[in-house]
């Protein structure tokens, strides 16, 4: 059952499944190891716990290895239960499982038998994976489901466990949880190949709040009974809050991660409020309000100068739209600055907003329809524009053919008046008074001849 590739390192720096176990396990104590493999917890346990060790492995030459740093071992299947003979005259302080449940065919069973062996007061160990991880049920959405080699769907795993599973084991076998705990891991950061935005149709943000999505192993202290179980503890976390806000300060030099803040979220339905002093010498201020896409609307954005709040200047940000206090990120990394209410300096800044929505893919929905009535009004715009120019242009025309009429008109009136003073001067003339009677019988004669 264990073979050569779990053969690696022990690592006592960084959270793990190994590590956790070992956390729980006192000085001096006397263990029984289930799937020691080539011994790198047992090696730990003796020489920086001064434990004794007994070990079943079902491979030999892995547990000949472990045995180096053991007290006896068996050598077979850990379903025969040949080790309940071997060791039916010692009573373990721990029994450990540390990863070895998921390669049994009945491990409740196994659990019920190595229950006989504990002291009153002693502890079962283990450590099994979480099917439920979200790699496992993105790449179910899209009905894929292939064995690996290590991990989560390792191809040895005849047994699968979920958060409810242990718990209703627990139940069954008779064993009382005394403490919980867990190793995380993110969808893209395991063995199974995959992203948060692989299922059409699901935003991101529901894999990321989603109760035991992130945890990778489940690791467990049971004991015998509720009346051995002193104290109990729960370290598993229903879900990480991979949100947070970032605040960045500016001397004038840019914005960099050592003049940075960040403050996760615990609550994405309520308001958000952010409140701090602020350096002499910072020059303006950005405030990254989520790692996510969103659409923010910022309720308060001031500076508390002695007895007055003032608004803070807004000077740019990334948004795909904005509209005074509303605000649409389409971008994983949204951000918007800052400078001082008055003068050049901040003093005590206050940020106060809410999300109106995380959802990547209303956010980009929003987006896409005020992006579409911009562009909408653009056209509009444009062709106003042009309307607008043609009109110009016949006004303009209309002003030139007003300007000749009226120039024309000035040289006829001028005309008209030359005329009129020359007849005026002929009127007044003696040669006009002189020929009056001639005119006269003309004019009798004209009648006479119509």
């Amino acid at each position: 059952m264990i073979e050569s590739k779990y053969d690696f390192d022990l690592d006592m720096v960084n959270t793990n499944s190994l590590s956790l176990i070992i956390n729980q396990i006192k000085r001096g104590s006397t263990v029984l190891e289930f799937g020691p493999a080539n011994g790198r917890m047992t090696k730990y346990l003796k020489e920086a716990l001064d434990c004794k060790i007994y070990l079943v492995e079902i491979d030999e030459k892995a547990g000949k290895e472990a045995l180096r740093y053991g007290e006896d071992l068996v050598v077979d299947d850990i379903e025969t239960f040949s080790w309940m003979k071997r060791f039916e005259t010692i009573r373990f302080d721990y029994i450990t499982f540390a990863d070895v449940l998921e390669h049994l065919r009945d491990p409740e069973e196994v659990l019920i038998q190595a229950k006989s062996l504990l002291k009153q007061d002693g502890s079962i160990l283990f450590s099994v994976p979480n099917l439920g991880h979200n790699s496992v049920l993105i790449n179910l959405l899209n009905h894929e489901f292939e064995y690996t080699k290590v991990g989560l769907l390792d191809n040895t795993h005849i047994h699968f466990f979920t958060k409810n599973s242990v718990e209703h084991a627990m139940n069954r076998t008779g064993l009382t949880v005394a403490k919980r705990f867990a190793t995380y891991a993110p969808v893209g950061a395991t063995e199974i190949e995959t992203t948060y935005q692989a299922v059409a149709g699901i935003d991101e943000s529901f894999w990321k709040l989603r109760p035991y999505g992130d945890i990778y192993q489940f690791v467990y202290e049971v004991k015998k009974g509720a009346e051995f179980v002193e104290e109990t503890e729960n370290y598993i976390k229903s879900g990480t809050h991979p949100y947070y806000i970032q605040i960045f300060m500016s001397q004038g030099d840019g914005f960099t991660e050592d003049m940075a803040r960040t403050y996760p979220v615990e609550d994405t339905k309520g308001l958000q409020k952010l409140e701090f002093d602020v350096p002499e010498r910072v020059r303006s201020i950005r405030i990254d309000p989520l790692n996510s896409p969103c659409m923010v609307e910022m309720v308060e954005a001031s500076d508390q100068i002695g007895e007055e709040k003032k608004p803070l200047h807004y000077m740019e940000g990334n948004d795909a739209y904005h509209d005074k206090d509303k605000y649409i990120f389409t971008t994983a990394d949204p951000l918007t600055v800052y400078a001082p209410a008055e003068g050049r300096r901040f003093h005590h800044v206050t940020f106060v907003f809410r999300y109106v929505t995380i959802d990547a893919l209303m956010v980009h929905g929003i987006a896409e329809y005020f992006q579409g009535i911009w562009e909408y009004m653009q056209n509009e715009y444009k062709k106003h524009e042009a309307r607008l120019e043609e009109k110009e242009a016949q006004y303009q025309s209309a002003l030139r053919e007003i300007s000749a009429l009226k120039a024309e008109n000035e040289v006829l009136r001028d005309r008209v008046n030359v005329v009129s003073g020359s007849l005026q001067e002929l009127l007044g003339s003696t040669s006009w008074r002189f020929t009056s009677p001639l005119r006269k019988i003309g004019n009798i004669v004209h009648r006479r001849k119509g």
